[in-house]
């Protein structure tokens, strides 16, 4: 009896620690997606403005690029064909992942406790006939009302899972309210977390029919076990000091994934949106210009050395006149006047 009472101190004390190490890894889990979440949100808002800063310098070189075909060079401005990448063409999805499409479908997954209230929910007093299903391979989208079949299974077959306090607890209540809270013990041991596990779950609840090969069957309650033991086999691991850890496939960890290749392709579309044959102009344009700069600045020196000395030969015309008009030229034996040539004095007298 000592030992029996040991083994069972033992066992709940393991218990505890089982459940005090999941409790910590499920608040780890939350401030890891808390974290991502964040990290994401951070992501797409620095992509977004230094996108819309980018795309307002390519739209300022184009404009220019028009300007100068056009006004300088005379030409008809031809637009690049790269220039639906200013409109959002060939973005990748800031939701990382391999598509826009599988991006929605990331942010449209819901919890598995919110897709069991709504299949229980809508099935409540349907009566359970779809114990069958064709088959269309691997991830097909069940009935709500079959899905609603293996829940009622897995809760009466599973339930060794469930705290006995809990199911004291659940006792007085309804049985649709009843059978959600008890699903949700289950699917936290286990590890179901999203519809899309649960999806997954069905399909280990399934077995062809013996009659038609081409339907499924729920399998018999006594393989519910069997069915739980393969499919946290193949859809999680064991490690020594974590509860069960989904796989590196897990749909989150691919939300996290970015093809930076596609990115890095995007920004050198983006940042080299001009045409290397329209920049060659540019180029070959300002060396034509800094040469046509040069010669104005050479003629504008000239033009300014040619007023100067105008000036300079006005003033000394106005000092000759001066002279020559002087009353002192009279009184002189050979006045200035007699050694200037004529043509040379009229020209003074005309100006």
């Amino acid at each position: 009896t000592k030992q029996e009472r040991q083994f069972r101190d033992d066992n709940q004390a393991l218990a505890d620690d089982y459940k005090r190490i999941t409790d910590q890894f499920r608040e780890l889990q939350k401030k890891s997606k808390h974290f991502q979440a964040t990290d994401t949100r951070k992501f797409i808002e620095i992509w977004l403005m230094n996108e819309q800063e980018a795309i307002e310098y390519a739209q300022q070189i184009l404009d220019e690029d028009k300007i100068i075909h056009n006004q300088q060079l005379g030409l008809e401005w031809e637009p690049p064909v790269s220039l639906d990448i200013l409109e959002g063409e060939g973005r990748p999805p800031l939701t990382a992942g391999p598509s826009q499409n599988e991006s929605s479908a990331t942010s449209l997954i819901r919890s598995a406790r919110s897709a069991a209230d709504e299949i229980i929910r809508t099935t409540s007093g349907s009566d359970l006939q779809a114990s069958k299903t064709t088959v269309y391979g691997e991830g097909t989208q069940h009935h709500p009302i079959l899905i609603k079949s293996v829940l009622e299974l897995l809760s009466g077959e599973a339930d060794f899972l469930v705290e006995k306090k809990l199911v004291h607890l659940l006792a007085p209540l309804e049985h649709d309210e009843r059978l959600l809270m008890k699903l949700d013990s289950i699917f936290k041991a286990i590890g179901v977390e999203t519809e899309d596990d649960i999806n997954k779950l069905t399909e280990y609840f399934l077995r062809p029919d013996e009659k038609n090969p081409k339907e499924m069957v729920l399998i018999h309650p006594n393989q519910v076990l069997k069915a739980i033991r393969l499919f946290v086999a193949n859809n999680f691991i064991p490690t020594k000091t974590s509860p069960l850890l989904k796989q590196p496939s897990d749909i989150n960890d691919k939300a996290l994934k970015r093809n930076s290749e596609q990115d890095a392709n995007y920004w050198n579309k983006l940042a080299n949106i001009l045409p290397d044959v329209n920049e060659r102009k540019w180029n070959a344009l300002y060396s034509g210009l800094q040469k046509y700069y040069s010669v104005l600045t050479q003629r504008s020196k000239l033009i300014e050395e040619t007023e100067k000395l105008q000036n300079q030969n006005s003033e000394l015309r106005m000092l000759l006149q001066q002279y020559v008009g002087s009353r002192v030229n009279q009184d002189l034996q050979i006045p200035p006047t007699h050694t200037i040539p004529n043509d040379v004095l009229r020209s003074y007298a005309r100006d």
